[in-house]
């Protein structure tokens, strides 16, 4: 699950929380209450679109009434990875659907999670192409596109060469801390590198390999230094929390949100305060 500190219509007063696709198999019409109950007032939706039904029509526009009833906003949708060849088409309805319900980020793995070094360059031309392909849609709908980190090594590189390389405000970068640190502890040189292209930042901790993804403080993760090189950047959007119930040490769904805001709420300090 993924949290946001991006609360209200003001910088330093937003938190918004990612859904995956459920929690703790709560249903969305559910969840809603429950997040804006918590204090949250954005949402992230993740890639099971049958959770949320944003590609339907008819619930999308009910889920936009639910969302309206609780005076919450979406942040931005999880979309496909983008390294197959039709990547751009099944992208264009999450766009389209982003659009209408005037959500600003899609964010996107560029490949599941991992590659080897030999399949870099034919990769990075798909994942060139599915970038060209999309500019156009995102230029008509005025959404932008994050590409996001994920395996430290070719998998990381590959995300990072094709946003640098590719020169459009349409076009950015997805920080995932949790991803970052899977050989960890270690610096946030990634973070830094595209301090300049930061669209999203999907924030959470990890405690050891395969064991990611939990509030902040119940990790390994330095805080106070990832708030610092943060600092650095030119991000002005919402801080996302994408973490789980599985690894977290309150698994009750109340106590579990209300854990994930405190601590969205510390990590929002650090930054700003």
């Amino acid at each position: 699950m993924r949290i946001t500190p991006d609360q209200e219509e003001y910088w330093t007063d937003r938190h918004s929380l990612f859904l995956p696709a459920s929690i703790n198999s709560v249903p969305i019409d559910t969840q809603i209450p429950l997040i804006a109950q918590t204090g949250f007032t954005h949402v992230s939706l993740g890639q099971d679109m049958k959770h949320s039904g944003i590609l339907d029509s008819n619930k999308r526009e009910k889920f936009r009434s639910l969302l309206q009833q609780h005076n919450i906003k979406i942040d931005s949708i999880y979309g496909i990875s983008l390294c197959y060849p039709d990547s751009p088409e099944r992208m264009k309805p999450i766009i389209e659907a982003g659009a209408a319900l005037e959500v600003p980020i899609i964010v996107a793995h560029p490949i599941p999670f991992d590659i080897g070094q030999s399949d870099f360059t034919s990769l990075l031309a798909t994942l060139t192409e599915s970038l060209k392909m999309l500019e156009p849609v995102l230029k008509a709908t005025g959404i932008k596109l994050a590409v996001e980190n994920v395996l430290p090594g070719p998998s990381t590189d590959l995300a990072t060469e094709a946003v640098t390389c590719f020169e459009s405000e349409y076009i950015g970068f997805c920080y995932d801390s949790s991803h970052d640190q899977v050989d960890g502890p270690k610096s946030f040189d990634l973070l830094d590198f595209m301090k300049d292209r930061l669209f999203s930042v999907h924030l959470s901790d990890r405690i050891r390999e395969f064991t990611d993804h939990v509030p902040p403080g119940e990790g390994f993760i330095d805080w106070e230094e990832l708030t610092e090189t943060l600092k650095q950047t030119t991000y002005s959007n919402p801080l996302l929390f994408e973490v789980m119930v599985e690894h977290t040490s309150v698994k009750e769904t109340a106590p579990f949100l209300t854990l994930v805001y405190e601590k969205a709420s510390w990590v929002h300090s650090l930054l700003y305060l």
